[in-house]
């Protein structure tokens, strides 16, 4: 077939093109600064794109594995993925997540993924305490959020990202068990499995079968061995810590930080009670929440069954190892029937995955309200310094909460204080969890209880809050699990 005139013209241009292009070296300099030159690149689709090539260069050398929210839906869902696809599946292996035994001077040996009764090398484990404390654990990183437009991205990344407020996370862990243990004879904060009278939870007592006639007789809903602490407040849960030595402390707010955005960059969902799904999306990624959880007891039924004392003893879920899956537990009757059946949620060996069963004390933030004016929140900026829960001396103001209570519609994260900011959502959009709250009613500093309890059904979730107490409270269904830091997780004004 005769080409056109028009065609031929291509052809002959073409041709000329290819004829003089050069080789590389025979290139001149480029001219201007980095960030104005572009490469062309293939991206994770197949598809020729272009680059600036300072963003090239950053990203090779820094992949980016993070999420973004379109805040113009009020779904829970990510959007999708954002930065390195890559970098985003990888990630919960390049954090180390999973469970550790870490000793008092802070050194932590990894447990075998699949088998937490011993370690990687095969060898045997003892989860008594004797070789550490059973911990759920992640390497340092960085963590940042911006906006772009409308979207919300959430990101974590192995060095700054250029142009961001990042907030480097030191190495550390907080109990697997997501409650605390505490070691009654030394009165020292712990993360142990272990039946020994040393250790008996809720208050230390066991529950009188005259006043909870429904509880079985050796069943640890009534001896309360094996079973995580309760009953008391922030202040003392943190000298218990504490005594354990530098590093240590009850649930600091950056460590419950982690909890919460990892579980919402890595799992796609700001909702934790999602219908849980154990197959990995088209992307090879994980998806949706973990279903109810432990969270769907009732008030009336647990408070008449034990008083709202714990109800999963802290071996539950240890056959799970690293797993993101759900255990069966079920709660029995004296008589031999089924109380309550739960599927446990574990999130890569964290049991609870950060929400129901007991409401978790955070130590190391305080909101301070005025009746009626405004709800101010603040952060420690250390954690090798001394924290009292009466003050805002010496603290960073990070947030203001709403003076209502309802489903929360937005969070900050600044400062990694994970505190509400807007209310009116539902049990189904943005957020998904509760924000309580009496600032309409009360002035004082409030301490927050993070994740919600047994029975908190749809208002439970990672990133529930309940700040109705001061750091005084000792509640039967509040515990506050041990965590640990390699390096003081500072926080900058």
């Amino acid at each position: 077939m005769a080409l056109t005139e028009a065609q031929e013209k291509k052809v002959i241009d073409m041709l000329a093109a290819f004829e003089n292009g050069k080789r590389i070296n025979e290139l001149d300099d480029a001219q201007g600064a980095v960030g104005q030159m572009q490469i062309e690149v293939m991206d994770e689709t197949g598809e020729t794109r272009k680059m600036e090539l300072g963003a090239a260069v950053e990203t090779a050398s820094n992949p980016i594995a993070g999420r973004y929210w379109n805040e113009d839906n009020s779904t829970p869902t990510a959007a999708g993925y954002y930065g390195s696809l890559q970098a985003l599946r990888d990630l919960p292996k390049k954090l180390g997540l999973g469970r550790y035994l870490v000793t008092d001077d802070r050194k932590r040996r990894k447990l075998d993924p699949m088998d937490s009764t011993r370690f990687e090398d095969g060898a045997p484990a003892a989860l008594d305490g004797s070789m550490g404390q059973c911990m759920w654990c992640w390497n340092s990183h960085y963590f940042t959020t911006w906006k772009e437009g409308n979207n919300t991205v959430m990101a974590v990344t192995f060095a700054p990202i250029e142009g961001k407020k990042s907030i480097f996370v030191p190495e550390g862990g907080i109990s697997w068990m997501d409650a605390a243990v505490l070691d009654r004879t030394n009165t020292i904060l712990c993360s142990v499995i272990s039946d020994a009278e040393q250790y008996r939870g809720g208050n230390g007592k066991a529950m009188s079968a005259e006043t909870y006639p429904d509880i079985p007789a050796e069943s640890p809903q009534a001896t309360m061995l094996g079973m995580p602490t309760t009953a008391i407040g922030t202040t003392n849960f943190g000298a218990y810590a504490r005594k354990r030595g530098e590093g240590w402390e009850a649930n600091w707010f950056v460590a419950r930080a982690v909890v919460e955005y990892l579980f919402e960059i890595i799992m796609g969902t700001r909702n934790s009670q999602a219908a849980f799904n154990a197959e990995l999306d088209e992307n090879g990624l994980y998806q949706g929440g973990f279903g109810s959880g432990v969270t769907t007891m009732g008030y009336d039924a647990w408070n008449g069954f034990n008083g709202c004392y714990p109800l999963v003893p802290t071996n539950v879920g240890l056959e799970a190892g690293d797993a993101v899956t759900l255990v069966d537990y079920e709660v029995l009757k004296a008589d031999g029937s089924s109380l309550k059946a739960f599927q446990v949620p574990v999130f890569f060996g964290l049991v609870n995955a950060g929400f129901g069963h007991l409401i978790r004390w955070v130590r190391g933030l305080i909101l301070s309200q005025e009746m009626g004016v405004k709800s101010e929140v603040f952060v420690a900026p250390s954690l090798y310094a001394g924290y009292d829960p009466t003050t805002v001396e010496g603290m960073i103001k990070v947030a203001e909460c709403p003076q209502t209570e309802a489903y929360i519609k937005k969070k900050s994260y600044n400062g990694l204080c994970c505190m509400p900011t807007e209310v009116n959502g539902s049990a189904s959009t943005y957020f998904a969890d509760y924000f309580y709250t009496n600032a309409n009613k009360e002035s004082g500093h409030r301490v927050r209880g993070a994740g919600g309890c047994s029975y908190n059904s749809t208002f439970a979730g990672a990133s529930c809050t309940l700040a109705y107490y001061a750091a005084t409270a000792a509640i039967a269904y509040c515990s506050s699990p041990l965590c640990y830091f390699a390096e003081d997780p500072t926080i900058e004004a």
